[in-house]
């Protein structure tokens, strides 16, 4: 199913008015700090900056999709949370929590979408899942940090955020980019959100844009469906070289017929994180590429019962098992290049940014 948003959604016009100057971030982290201890309920403050808060790093997809808490590290990651200017007394605010990419936290979550959003009325939270664990990027390494945890801190940063008292839980959203868009198309499944106690508080919509979970696909939907509106925005495929577009929209049309509210859209012109600062050409030597791959299984959830149910190469239709499966996966997981801006990026941010907030704009209207 492909999506068709109007040109005129009045949250993204004071954006496409705007040149993005890069001063976004320093505005609005004026008189941040570091909190000597974690918090875990806002209800008191800080209501804005820098905070802390307790998360886990779960060693793997499974032993996280089982709750085994007992193999999970604890740690304290940190967050910034950007309120919108001017709220009235006794206001509760719709919000939403950024996941970063393969790059670490980068200019485009303050600069464009902090910008954007609390230009449009909504508090954001940017999550930091790589500097806590003492690492800067994953671009040519995914195992630096277990792919998990980026899911485990984004619904801990939705544990903490729900108890802000400007906050409408109702309306909290994940948005999140590349490997952050895998973190917010997976919070939308009951097997990544659940093992995360949020005390019943649930995101009421995701945006994933140019995600990399497409060609090697963990998945669930054959006993669950999506617990709110999702949204994946998509690189052209020709100039997409972290995932097979295709193998992605082939995926997103089966879970749809199964009942999924699932909508995608590509972007023809745009490249790999079309919402870059500024809309500038850069080569990325070193990038994760899983194009090459097409494999999946159905996740099972009882502790020792394996890698999954019909787990399969797609490009052989061949059965994969325990023994094949990290081989295959290796062998079709490449290092390669990798594109980002330049050519018609302008157009395609300004779009971009149109449709998430006509997305994000109708379900807060719900």
């Amino acid at each position: 199913m492909h999506l068709n948003f109007s040109l005129s959604a009045p949250s993204a016009n004071a954006w496409i008015k705007a040149s993005l100057s890069g001063l976004w971030l320093m505005a609005s982290l004026q008189g941040i700090s570091a909190h000597a201890d974690p918090i875990s309920d806002l209800s008191t403050g800080p209501y804005s900056g820098r905070i802390e808060f307790s998360s886990v790093t779960p060693p793997d997809r499974h032993l996280y999709a089982r709750k085994l808490y007992n193999t999970f590290k604890d740690v304290i990651v940190t967050a910034d949370i950007l309120m919108p200017k001017n709220i009235a007394p006794g206001t509760k605010v719709p919000a939403v929590i950024v996941s970063h990419g393969s790059g670490g936290v980068e200019s485009n979550s303050f600069d464009v979408w902090g910008r954007v959003l609390n230009e449009a009325g909504y508090a954001v939270m940017v999550t930091d899942t790589y500097t806590p664990r003492g690492v800067k990027e994953t671009n040519s390494d995914q195992g630096r940090v277990p792919y998990p945890a980026h899911v485990a801190d984004t619904m801990n940063a939705l544990r903490v955020l729900s108890t802000h008292p400007q906050i409408d839980t109702k309306r909290i959203f994940n948005i999140g980019f590349s490997r952050g868009g895998s973190t917010a198309f997976d919070t939308a499944w009951p097997t990544w959100s659940d093992p995360i106690n949020t005390d019943g508080v649930k995101f009421a919509g995701h945006v994933a844009m140019y995600p990399g979970n497409c060609n090697i696909r963990y998945r669930t939907d054959d006993r669950e469906k999506v617990n709110a509106p999702v949204l994946v925005l998509l690189a052209d495929p020709e100039l997409e070289e972290a995932a097979d577009v295709k193998v992605c929209e082939r995926w997103y049309d089966e879970l749809i017929a199964k009942g999924n509210d699932i909508k995608y859209k590509e972007y023809r012109g745009g490249r790999h994180a079309f919402d870059t600062l500024n809309f500038s050409y850069r080569w990325n030597p070193q990038t994760t590429s899983a194009k090459q791959c097409d494999m999946e299984l159905y996740m099972t959830m009882k502790p020792g019962s394996g890698l999954g149910n019909n787990v399969l190469n797609v490009k052989t239709n061949q059965p994969l098992t325990r023994d094949t499966w990290v081989p295959v996966m290796k062998d079709c997981t490449k290092i390669t290049g990798g594109s980002r801006g330049g050519g018609n990026a302008e157009i395609v941010q300004k779009q971009v940014v149109i449709d998430t907030m006509s997305f994000l704009d109708s379900l807060s209207r719900r």
